[in-house]
């Protein structure tokens, strides 16, 4: 079930809140919730929404074993093993007995048979959120929950469930027992869910629909022109459908009285790579951070082991999206522009100062020149790995080549396509480009008197517009793709 569902709209969300908000006392409330976000759960997932309550109460145990044994590193080593091991034969057994079997083939072996498991739904978020729990009780023991049903709440939070973001136990373990209910926060909740939606249905859907008819056709019905549309029109998409999910997410969770850390700020607004990853899926790399890079040594035992250390935490970022070697070459890839921006570019243009009060117009030019080249890299060199990632390692050779005029057999984008490239979309395109970054954070909006109630009615106004324009969208069309879905 999709947040972006109709029946997640029209039914479930609204019962559930209903039926929150109808209960007495917090217990019963956390109670609906764990109940809620199991049958979210099932509702896609039936079958292994056991692997789920498993997971649940094998980490309650091993909390509780972490408080009370005396070789606590061993108990908690094993723990994250048996976690890992899950998340290894669901997601990456079938593509490590494709690489072996690759080896045997080239020995002249017997090929074994292959090994295709159905991906259970959110197994990575929540298995990364449960490795949480494990090292906080690890470090803190008063932190161990003695409520089964609690720690439930906390792994299988149906806001956050899917996709994220990534929720970390102390961050949230005193909100399962203490959280306050309001109007506000109920108001707050439902603009961020309504911003979120609007950006996966109205805008995420549109470049998805042109992305994927592009890169569906044979490579011979369009050249370089469609090819650059598509490359842009995934970079947006993937943008507005995982950012406008994690907003949903938070949104949700304040209704409840939760709240969840940010996971995206402006990533497009970039000025280096490094500041990207600084502003994407955040979540993610503050997981990565602490739980791999800081304990390999960080930038703490020299040069080359701080490059080692940042390869190894961006190859696991790269498998982590996906079991395929075009998720590793991106996630290296990645990695490799971080190194050289370290080692060769010692200080980014936002971090330059003037020296002296008074800088010349032509210190001024170079500083604005530099800043406008270090953002137009970025994002050419986020959207060209964004290919790999979308297309896999062959197709994407091929769709560069053809990007850069190579091999382009004098195609033109066939009458088909331009039913989708249209009027329409290019608004969208602008659109999307101007709201990826945050300009209008630097608006002085009057926050009293007549003008405050003014703008006030017309935000209301615009978010049902906009609310209104998600249902007729998403009941005019079954088309509602969710990349993360499979992550």
């Amino acid at each position: 079930m999709l947040f972006s569902s109709i029946t997640f709209l029209v039914f479930f969300f609204p019962v559930t809140l209903v039926l929150y908000y109808a209960l007495p006392s917090l217990r019963f409330r956390n109670c609906l919730l764990l109940f809620a976000s199991l049958l979210f759960y099932a509702w896609g997932e039936p079958k292994f929404v056991l692997v789920m309550i498993a997971s649940i109460l094998f980490n309650y145990g091993a909390g509780l074993l972490l408080t009370s044994c005396k070789k606590k590193l061993l108990v908690l080593i094993a723990a994250i093993v048996v976690n890992l091991g899950c998340l290894f034969v669901f997601k990456y057994l079938g593509f490590s007995i494709k690489i072996i079997d690759l080896f045997l083939k080239a020995l002249h072996f017997k090929a074994i048979e292959q090994i295709n498991l159905v991906l259970p739904l959110g197994i990575s978020f929540y298995t990364f959120q449960s490795i949480s729990y494990l090292v906080d009780v690890y470090k803190n023991p008063e932190f161990a929950q003695r409520n089964a049903m609690k720690l439930g709440l906390y792994i299988a939070f149906f806001p956050q469930l899917i996709a994220g973001p990534i929720v970390r136990y102390h961050d949230i373990n005193t909100q399962i027992d203490q959280r306050t209910h309001s109007v506000e926060k109920v108001a707050q909740g439902l603009e961020r869910f309504i911003i979120g939606l609007s950006k996966k249905v109205l805008l995420a859907n549109a470049f998805a629909l042109v992305c994927d008819k592009i890169y569906a056709a044979q490579m011979t019905e369009y050249g370089a022109y469609a090819a650059w549309i598509a490359c842009f029109a995934y970079a947006l998409q993937i943008y507005y459908d995982f950012s406008g999910y994690s907003d949903m997410a938070i949104g949700l969770a304040k209704i409840f009285g939760f709240s969840l850390t940010e996971n995206f700020n402006y990533p497009y607004a970039a000025s280096s790579v490094t500041d990207f990853w600084k502003r994407w899926h955040i979540s993610l790399t503050n997981f990565f951070r602490d739980y791999v890079y800081i304990p390999l040594g960080g930038n703490r035992k020299g040069k080359i082991r701080t490059i080692l250390n940042r390869y190894i935490v961006f190859f696991i970022t790269g498998l982590w999206h996906g079991a395929a070697f075009n998720f590793i070459l991106w996630g290296l890839a990645h990695g490799t522009l971080m190194t050289i921006e370290r080692l060769f570019l010692k200080k980014s243009p936002n971090s330059e100062q003037s020296e002296g009060s008074a800088a010349t117009s032509q210190e001024k030019l170079k500083k604005c020149l530099k800043l406008i080249f270090s953002h137009a890299y970025t994002i050419l060199a986020v959207a060209l790995l964004w290919v790999l990632f979308r297309n896999g390692t062959g197709n994407s050779v091929r769709l560069l080549l053809k990007m850069v005029g190579l091999k382009t057999q004098n195609v033109v984008l066939n009458e088909y396509l331009h039913l989708y490239i249209d009027t329409r979309f290019f608004i969208l395109s602008a659109l999307g480009i101007i709201f990826s970054f945050p300009w209008w954070h630097k608006i002085p909006f009057p926050k009293t008197g007549a003008k405050a109630g003014i703008i006030l009615s017309l935000k209301y106004l615009v978010l049902a517009a906009l609310l209104v324009l998600c249902y007729a969208n998403l009941a005019d069309s079954s088309y509602n793709p969710f990349i993360y879905f499979r992550f």
